[in-house]
């Protein structure tokens, strides 16, 4: 299974903004609490709307915290487009030796993209089935990761699992791509 953007980013993205509305004055913590998500998803996200010029700063660097408010006036911005989970991976994997799946999300995760482990682990799990990785250490859950490395690096672009139609005769174990069908 390849890892996904989040599928529910665009709804977290405006249940963000909503709480945001709502409250007088908040900072990463705030949206986080208010929308249970990760404070780094949090921070991804109230970063992108200063970035875009909809927040107002309330308190600059109190103990080691900003603090905001939506500027009046101010419409919801558009949820960035950045490069895709699979972009990112691809592109840690390139440039690290050898990695865990939490260290290749930790590199992978970069304004706007939060990258989680779970994502990471799946798109392991895909390339490694597919010939583009080899295990350097078995994981040994709960505690021990595997180790993986590339050993197939074709470009800088990502190979991607696609789900693709076919028909497979079970007559002669022949499979055939069915040509023009959402293409």
């Amino acid at each position: 299974m390849m890892p996904k953007v989040s599928p529910t980013s665009s709804a977290i993205f405006a249940a963000a903004w909503a709480a945001a509305l709502q409250l007088p004055k908040f900072g990463y913590s705030e949206i986080a609490t208010a929308v249970k998500i990760s404070h780094e998803r949090a921070t991804v996200i109230v970063r992108s709307w200063a970035k875009s010029g909809v927040l107002e700063v309330v308190a600059p660097e109190v103990n080691k915290r900003k603090l905001w408010r939506v500027a009046p006036g101010a419409a919801r911005p558009e949820k960035p487009r950045g490069r895709s989970a699979e972009e990112n991976l691809w592109t840690a994997m390139r440039g690290l030796g050898a990695f865990t799946p939490s260290v290749l999300a930790a590199n992978a995760t970069v304004d706007p993209m939060v990258v989680t482990t779970e994502e990471a682990q799946a798109y392991c799990r895909s390339l490694l089935a597919a010939g583009y990785l080899r295990v350097m250490r078995k994981a040994s859950p709960p505690l021990v990761e595997a180790v993986y490395r590339l050993i197939n690096n074709t470009g800088p672009k990502p190979p991607m699992e696609r789900r693709l139609r076919a028909i497979v005769d079970d007559n002669t174990d022949a499979v055939h791509l069915i040509r023009g069908v959402g293409q």
